[in-house]
């Protein structure tokens, strides 16, 4: 009876053991989880300034930009990215920057 309890007891030490290791395993996950999240928003933040250096830059380079822009980014987004464009269960009324490019290229 001894035996019995004396093997309940290591098995239980040795769980706890387990169980501390896999506390400190995922303290550690977590953390490096927080220092690449701060990184990456630090990253964005980053790439988000340079944009805006650009958009100004091109202000002033471009006394037209922030009328063509508009136009620009909509067809880069359908390039891109088709999965923004609208399905025809969703199509509003044409949009003014639809409306000027059919006037303008006849699209």
């Amino acid at each position: 009876m001894n035996n019995i309890l004396t093997g309940g007891h290591l098995e239980e030490v040795e769980l706890k053991q387990q169980l501390h290791l896999l506390q400190q395993q995922v303290e550690a996950v977590a953390s490096l989880l927080e220092d690449t999240k701060l990184s990456l928003v630090s990253r964005i933040d980053l790439v988000g300034l340079e944009v805006e250096v650009l958009r100004q830059f091109l202000r002033h380079a471009h006394a037209d930009f922030p009328r063509r822009y508009p136009i620009l980014r909509e067809e880069v987004v359908r390039e891109v990215d088709p999965e923004w464009t609208e399905t025809p269960a969703e199509t509003k009324p044409e949009s003014p920057t639809k409306k000027f490019l059919n006037q303008e290229w006849g699209l």
